[in-house]
């Protein structure tokens, strides 16, 4: 009875250890494939992100860009497409910037500094086609640290948990 029971165990013990080991492994599958989902959601919203940034960022140069042609510019032909290229752009830029406002609620830490850093240049832009007055430079000191809030923002939807 004993040597029938010993027979039993042994042969029992490899297939509950098999049965563990698969349950072990699906549990572990799932948990890598839930990973792997989560990530390829915070990069894909991380791209959005950056894009529409990239976006926003291209737009201000157009329109700073083409507030200086139009100084110097006698053409009325070029006159009116610059001014027509500034309209698209600024037009662009309000869409860019609802977006941008929904992309950054996943960075908590950067959110406020990416909006706030984005609406001073909207307002130097608006200033500058409103009195045609202001700096050039600063536009672009704005620009740069636009574009740093941006980078540290982009990094913490990236790392997401």
């Amino acid at each position: 009875m004993i040597e029938i029971l010993k027979l039993c165990v042994s042969l029992l013990t490899p297939i509950l250890v098999l049965i563990v080991g698969l349950i072990i492994s699906k549990k572990i599958e799932k948990a890598k494939l839930d990973v792997l989902k989560e990530k390829e959601w915070q990069v894909k919203w991380a791209e959005m992100f950056l894009k529409q940034a990239t976006d926003f960022n291209d737009n201000i140069t157009t329109v700073i860009c083409s507030l200086f042609n139009l100084q110097s510019e006698a053409d009325k032909v070029k006159v009116d497409e610059l001014r027509k290229l500034i309209l698209s752009s600024c037009e662009r830029l309000s869409e860019i910037d609802w977006n941008i406002r929904n992309y950054t609620q996943f960075s908590k830490n950067y959110q406020n500094e990416v909006i706030s850093t984005q609406q001073k240049l909207m307002d130097s832009t608006r200033q500058l086609m409103s009195s045609g007055q202001g700096s050039l430079e600063e536009v672009r000191k704005q620009q740069f640290e636009y574009n740093n809030a941006v980078r540290n923002a982009h990094s913490e939807i990236l790392k997401m948990k």
